[in-house]
């Protein structure tokens, strides 16, 4: 079976490195310009905010994620737990009660056993042990092995299958996955469908190396911290700034001094990035088949935590025709529209 793949970022990879272990040839599209995948703060988890069907695919999800870092050590796959106090205490409460075995709430004492170097610590968090991190891009990178630089100027059917258009010429595949993130509307559009989605702009801002000071990952009110094997602190937050990114570098060097400050180290800012990241209408992943033959999505917020299992689904809807029930509440229809 030829599949092609649009998209290199990490759900893109992942489908094509699960579609090539089922025996597919696989072509994956990408004309450079991913913003999501780079831009993601890389946080493994089922935390708050998840009902119970979604909690359930995250948590498979982060099951399959160790046998993926094993396998590529170089995406720096690390189960390091994460520290949570970014809701009211009420919230954090009734949030540690309905998870089980997740984690566990825990007082200032233990934050500082968790966290020895962290110097504000919270009277009440929830500690996570099987959280994780990744560093995204070298991940999608590794899985997706080589990459087809070209830009798809369309898509549409020829003798019941889909076809591409690239600066190339147009090509014909058995199937086609969309993994485009944010550009996935703009190439559904001229198929007659809408795609009810957001992009909202996240920030990230990484530190010149410093000494190992963070065990895991820590989410506090204004800001999530964590510190990856460079020795960087990457800082994530949402991004409230004006248009072209202005204001954002003098907000990303003001949260690193203050996350210094809360660490006890000096941080020097080395670089600050901005991304818009895919949201489908209703917050949840869109996954699986389109009303086009051949035609198939993978969209999601949560595209490092989800990219094992959406690989995996993926591929074997495509190769088999089996749907995982997993991922059956996640059909695309929902977020779509006829134009």
């Amino acid at each position: 079976m030829r599949v092609a793949v649009i998209g290199a970022g990490i759900l893109g990879a992942s489908v094509a490195l699960h579609l090539r272990q089922g025996g597919a040839s696989v072509t994956i599209f990408d004309a450079g310009e991913a913003q999501a995948t780079p831009g993601s703060f890389a946080w493994i988890n089922a935390s708050w905010g998840n009902d119970a069907v979604y909690r359930a695919l995250r948590l498979a999800s982060m099951d399959l994620w160790p046998a993926l870092g094993a396998a590529f050590p170089g995406a720096g796959y690390r189960r390091c737990g994460g520290l949570l106090w970014d809701l009211p205490e009420p919230a954090l409460r009734d949030f540690a009660e309905s998870v089980g075995d997740y984690g566990r709430l825990v007082d200032r004492a233990a934050a500082a056993d968790i966290e020895p170097g962290l110097r504000a610590l919270p009277d009440l968090a929830f500690h996570a042990p099987g959280e994780a991190q990744v560093e995204p891009l070298a991940a999608a990178r590794l899985m997706a092995g080589a990459v087809e630089r070209l830009r798809v100027l369309g898509i549409d059917t020829q003798q019941g299958r889909p076809a591409l258009r690239t600066e190339e010429g147009v090509s014909i595949f058995d199937a086609v996955v969309i993994a485009a993130g944010t550009g996935s509307a703009d190439l559904l559009a001229p198929l007659g469908l809408q795609l009810d989605m957001s992009a909202p702009e996240g920030m990230l801002a990484w530190s010149e190396p410093v000494a190992p000071v963070l065990r895991g990952l820590l989410m506090m009110p204004d800001m999530h911290l964590r510190q990856n094997a460079e020795g960087r602190i990457v800082l994530g937050e949402d991004f409230g700034g004006g248009p072209g990114g202005e204001g954002a570098e003098e907000k990303a060097r003001a949260l690193l001094a203050l996350a210094g400050t809360r660490l006890g180290v000096p941080l020097t800012l080395a670089r600050v990035t901005r991304a818009a990241r895919p949201v489908p209408g209703d917050g949840r992943p869109a996954l699986g088949a389109l009303p086009v033959p051949g035609l198939f999505l993978a969209l999601s917020h949560s595209g490092v935590t989800l990219a094992p299992i959406v690989g995996r689904a993926l591929a074997a809807e495509i190769l088999t025709g089996a749907r995982d029930p997993l991922v059956t509440p996640y059909a695309p229809e929902r977020v779509l529209q006829s134009a």
